[in-house]
């Protein structure tokens, strides 16, 4: 915050209590002054924010970019996430598991024929359950 801010706002006030003692006492001369000084005091006011918006434009980018160029190069050095690598070990495992299973029916295709077949009849009575009546 600069001189300009702070001796704007406090013209501000100033104007404000000028103004305010104007009207109680009926003094329009008063009132005029505080109504001038308010109007001073914000001007000055502004002129201090952008003065120190004008400071920060002019550092603040320079900071950005050198804040941005240091997470870019610790994301860089640090590895990928512990989970994302292990979800690929783990689906290299099951590609080659599942290239394993696809070898073994190229090789062997009636047996896995019977496989599917006995595989397919279990589970077909396990989920149908027992529909047989037996007469004694």
């Amino acid at each position: 915050m600069d001189s300009d801010r702070i001796a704007g706002a406090a013209q501000q006030a100033k104007g404000k209590v000028e103004a305010a003692t104007g009207r109680l006492t009926g003094d329009t001369k008063l009132q005029v002054e505080g109504g001038y000084d308010q109007a001073v005091g914000s001007v000055r006011n502004a002129a201090g924010r952008a003065e120190d918006a004008a400071e920060a434009a002019k550092t603040e980018p320079q900071s950005e970019v050198e804040h941005l160029r240091a997470e870019v190069e610790r994301l860089s050095a640090e590895p990928a996430t512990p989970r994302l690598d292990a979800a690929a070990r783990t689906a290299d495992r099951y590609g080659q598991e599942l290239d394993r299973y696809l070898d073994v029916v190229r090789e062997r295709p009636l047996t896995a024929i019977g496989i599917a077949a006995c595989a397919g009849f279990l589970l077909g009575r396990l989920i149908s359950g027992n529909r047989y009546v037996y007469r004694i």
